[in-house]
């Protein structure tokens, strides 16, 4: 576009703005007054002048666009992709950053854009470990001495005969291997591992309180050395078992503050985060069934004030439990009575703690060298039965599977069988006496009213376990959570290889056509005819279902409404649920019922190419482990 001077949209942008304006004022003629030609006229010169306005507009849009793109290529630079920066590079910054004197400076960028890189590689060079003592021993900031701690911790971890680890990332060569092979002599772990084993040692023993949180990074990053070391975990059970002589011999309760932080003063809080990090090294280091002091400790931990710890300590008795249930069952003694700690656990926050407690629970009431005190099995076997109650799936589903004898891969087929009989059979009935958290309020606190106690006897009236698992899985498949919907599909799967189980062994007195147990509201004659029976928790097994006039649930019709609800879950969109919901209908299937509905839900689905061949070789393996205990059944 050119005006009468010549001049175009370009020569205006890229020209003097002041010259421009003069000359364009100079240039413009003042307009003559408009003239009244005739309408014909009019028209076809307005046509006209539309037509030039139209070519004008467009070509302004783009010169405009065309200046606009020289500007920004002459104005504003291009961003340049950074390089990636290699291994060699960080460590060599590692070094010189640990040795300079700006510490500030130094701090800030290890911080921001040297340890966050170093992390995504999956093994660390000994070499570095020098510079991460000097940093260790010379910086007090929190952030560089995490990572520092991570750093160290990872060293001792390595077990380096590759140089990869179980937790992927970025491949790393052999260090130890490249420094045999160097010429000036490299360092390898076998060089710095008992540096930083002395030093993490002598700052997991400082007991100064400003050195307290130091003191806690130094032990959790001692137990990431190796366990075949004898003299390492030797030093790790002395600091450990030093520390719970000195946190464990006062009683505290589990306290609350506002907004559920802890509370309680600093000293109080040091002896809980101390309490933490011992019995969590206490969890990290080998098992060690003969040792007395391992055993007291760990029994000692479920009354910790810290929820973490007591988790940790239920998780050690579980796995003690597995080899010595009797020596567990001692230990824990009067805790697992009304009022102990055990029963406390039961309304801890921990998730994990309460999960715990269920195999616990499980290892003991199951142990066969235990049947001469059945009282102690029947108080673990209380305690596991009210976890059925607990609010969260997971615990929930954890003490079904464990009344189904589902826990670990070694289950044998009488213990199925036995789980199934449990659950059709066993009578849930709370003990009415109350924890010592309870005890202590109602001291306090006036008599409860009348109709409280009405309440909260109908809520321990005795409930059939089926009824109570049923119920909860029904409520469960309710659920928009698909990892809720894939958790409760598996433990009716469960139930269903129990339920297999049972038939497969010929278990007698298994009629789901008759009615399951209900009793009356009040039910005063019921408990005393059983007060004086083994069973003093109210655990109680009939040795026939009740046909009750006033019984309307039959084991049948539970297991068909519990079934409805499942079948309504292959359609969800989560191509993984729907296959353990089919996996869980395969074992539900009775061997006299029809195959048709199932055969035609299997069918529509996998027709469907959107299914990975994982998950359809998985359904098809389950097809033919079910169908193989109905042959040996």
């Amino acid at each position: 576009m050119a005006d009468s001077t010549g001049t175009t949209l370009m020569d205006l942008i890229t020209s003097d703005p002041s010259s421009t304006s003069s000359t364009s004022s100079q240039s413009t003629p003042a307009a003559p007054p408009p003239s009244l030609p005739s309408q014909t006229a009019t028209v076809a010169a307005s046509a006209s002048t539309d037509r030039k306005k139209k070519g004008t507009l467009m070509q302004i849009q783009s010169d405009t666009i065309s200046a606009a793109k020289a500007v920004r290529a002459n104005i504003m630079p291009q961003k340049q992709k950074k390089k990636p920066v290699s291994y060699a590079q960080l460590a060599r910054s590692i070094h010189e950053l640990a040795a300079t004197s700006d510490q500030k400076s130094s701090q800030r960028q290890l911080v921001h854009h040297v340890f966050p890189k170093l992390a995504v590689y999956n093994s660390v060079d000994p070499s570095l470990a020098p510079s991460l003592l000097m940093l260790d021993q010379q910086c007090e900031d929190r952030t560089v001495l995490r990572y520092v701690y991570y750093y160290l911790a990872r060293i001792l971890s390595d077990s380096g005969s590759q140089g990869v680890s179980s937790g992927g990332g970025i491949p790393t060569p052999n260090w130890d291997a490249l420094a045999d092979i160097d010429a000036v002599g490299g360092v390898t772990r076998a060089d710095v591992v008992p540096r930083i084993v002395d030093r993490l040692t002598s700052e997991a023993l400082n007991e100064d309180v400003e050195f307290h949180a130091r003191r806690l990074q130094a032990l959790k990053a001692l137990t990431y050395a190796p366990s075949s070391s004898s003299e390492i975990s030797q030093k790790l059970y002395e600091i450990v078992f030093g520390i719970l002589d000195k946190v464990a011999d006062t009683p505290q309760k589990r306290k609350k503050g506002i907004l559920g932080t802890k509370g309680g003063d600093k000293e109080s809080i040091i002896r809980g985060n101390l309490q933490y990090a011992a019995l969590s090294a206490l969890r990290r280091l080998p098992l060690d069934p003969g040792n007395p002091a391992f055993h007291h400790r760990a029994v000692q931990g479920v009354s910790f004030a810290d929820p973490v710890a007591v988790r940790h300590s239920l998780e050690i008795l579980s796995d003690l439990a597995t080899s010595d249930p009797y020596g567990v069952a001692m230990g824990l003694g009067k805790l697992v009575q009304p009022g102990g700690a055990l029963q406390d656990v039961l309304h801890m926050h921990d998730v994990l703690a309460r999960v715990a407690l269920a195999r616990l629970c499980h290892s003991i009431s199951r142990a066969r060298s235990l049947d001469e005190r059945p009282d102690i099995k029947t108080q673990f076997n209380s305690v596991l039965y009210q976890l059925l109650l607990d609010p969260s799936e997971r615990v929930c589903f954890e003490a079904i599977l464990c009344v189904l004898g589902k826990v670990d891969n070694a289950e044998r087929t009488e213990e199925r069988a036995a789980g199934w009989y449990r659950l059709t059979r066993e009578i849930l009935k709370l003990p009415e006496a109350p924890s010592a958290k309870d005890s202590n309020s109602e001291s306090k606190d006036a008599a409860p009213s009348k109709s409280s106690k009405d309440k909260s006897s109908k809520t321990r009236r005795p409930q059939p376990l089926i009824k109570l698992v049923m119920r909860r899985l029904e409520s469960s498949f309710r659920s928009f959570s698909r990892p809720v919907l894939h958790a409760a599909a598996r433990v009716v799967q469960e139930m269903g290889k129990s339920r297999a189980a049972a038939f497969a062994l010929g278990l007698q007195d298994i009629d789901e056509g008759a009615y399951v147990n209900t009793f009356p509201e009040n039910n005063d004659s019921y408990d005393q005819d059983h007060n004086e029976t083994s069973h003093p928790e109210g655990i109680r097994r009939v040795s026939s279902i009740s046909n009750a006039t006033g019984a309307k649930d039959t084991i049948a019709s539970l297991l068909a409404s519990l079934m409805e609800v499942v079948r309504t879950t292959v359609a969800c969109e989560c191509v993984y649920v729907r296959a353990m919901v089919i996996k869980a209908l395969i074992w539900m299937q009775s061997p006299h019922e029809s195959f048709d509905e199932l055969e035609s839900i299997i069918a529509s689905e996998l027709s469907d190419p959107a299914w990975p061949a994982p998950l359809v070789n998985d359904i098809l393996l389950t097809l033919h482990a079910r169908f193989k205990v109905l042959r040996a059944g």
